[in-house]
């Protein structure tokens, strides 16, 4: 049964494309078909899977004439871009019908979505899991709030990433009082931080996955994913 998982934050920068990308990679590394769409059109994913040179069709070429195409990252793993500021209306309304359509090709379908679009609640209403990156500071934790009020019904978010973070006391009272706000829901899943590190940078740098390291940075942060990835 194909599952789609929705990487979902309010507020900019918190690595919600990255993220997106090592679930992604892992998924397809253990066999499943999968599929990363986005509604960014940053695209960032294609330079951190080292494609920035590909100018494939995107989301909204799909949405107009039912024909774009499947940028392949790595074995079992592709990417629709996406390339408009907006998304007229008249399109919105065919999203779920091509979410259908992917659903028979893919066992998983990744959605890395940007807020700046109407298809924002579109995302949420078909979404089988969510996924909440975040920084550790006030305005993103009001914003994760928010967006738990948002998403119906609550059940759908798996997991809560804490990302880009330092070693400061004010994040590690943060940290404490994330796990207070979602403490009437013991099912979601709050990873431990993942810290700014050389190692991502490297990566990022070199258009690879941590999935595609061997070194101890990597191992760590492969433990972290495999533990949101069980929860999906």
């Amino acid at each position: 049964m194909s599952r789609v998982v929705l990487i979902k934050a309010n507020k900019g920068g918190v690595g919600k494309s990255w993220i997106t990308l090592q679930l992604a990679h892992k998924a397809a590394l253990d066999g499943s078909k999968v599929i990363i769409i986005t509604s960014d059109s940053q695209n960032n994913i294609l330079d951190f899977s080292g494609n920035g040179s590909l100018t494939p069709l995107g989301l909204d070429e799909w949405l107009k004439s039912g024909n774009g195409g499947f940028t392949e990252l790595r074995k079992n793993l592709y990417y629709i871009p996406f390339h408009s500021a907006v998304l007229p209306e008249e399109l919105e309304v065919r999203f779920e019908s091509f979410i259908n359509v992917l659903k028979g090709e893919f066992d998983y379908i990744f959605i890395d979505s940007t807020p700046v679009l109407n298809l924002d609640k579109k995302f949420i209403d078909l979404a089988d899991e969510v996924v909440i990156p975040t920084f550790l500071d006030q305005v993103t934790l009001g914003s994760i709030i928010t967006l738990m009020e948002q998403i119906s019904p609550k059940s759908k978010v798996k997991a809560i990433i804490p990302n880009r973070t330092g070693r400061t006391k004010l994040e590690k009272e943060y940290y404490s009082l994330l796990k207070e706000i979602i403490s009437y829901a013991p099912s979601i899943f709050l990873s431990v931080p993942i810290k700014q590190s050389s190692f991502i940078s490297r990566a990022i740098d070199e258009g690879k996955t941590i999935w595609e390291y061997r070194t101890k940075e990597a191992k760590a942060l492969q433990e972290l994913f495999l533990q949101v990835l069980e929860v999906l």
